[in-house]
């Protein structure tokens, strides 16, 4: 399992939005998707990435405030996201995973374009299909 290529695995295309967007359309595309993960892409590259998690960042401001109602997805993302090259393998993504605080690696070619996405969720799924046969 550990050589697997990761391309076999992640969702390909996944949903993305831009920087510029509102935060309230990114919860809706990850609503409409049942998703918890969305990266961000300007100009088919990676910028960012933004979660379900991302969002306990707005409920948390008082409603009044003009940022809960106008946030763009660019005040909200983690910008710093750490990726998996389209070569990797299982292996690889499996130890990024283990790092702990995220669940999602974008997955990356030249030039940081988006090509997939892989989530914890996604290993798991592998891993107990592996085990059944």
């Amino acid at each position: 399992m550990r050589d697997i290529p990761i391309v076999q695995v992640m969702t390909p295309e996944p949903a993305t939005i831009s920087p510029q967007s509102s935060a309230a359309e990114a919860r809706r595309l990850l609503d409409s998707n049942v998703i918890n993960h969305l990266p961000v892409v300007e100009d088919g590259r990676l910028v960012g990435i933004i979660s379900s998690s991302d969002f306990l960042k707005l409920y948390l401001l008082d409603a009044k405030l003009p940022i809960f109602s106008d946030a763009t997805v660019s005040q909200i993302m983690e910008t710093k996201v750490i990726v998996v090259s389209k070569r990797a393998t299982l292996l690889d993504a499996a130890e990024k995973l283990s790092l702990g605080g995220f669940h999602a690696l974008p997955v990356v070619g030249r030039k940081q374009k988006l090509v997939g996405i892989i989530t914890s969720s996604d290993l798991i799924a592998e891993f107990v299909s592996r085990l059944e046969h």
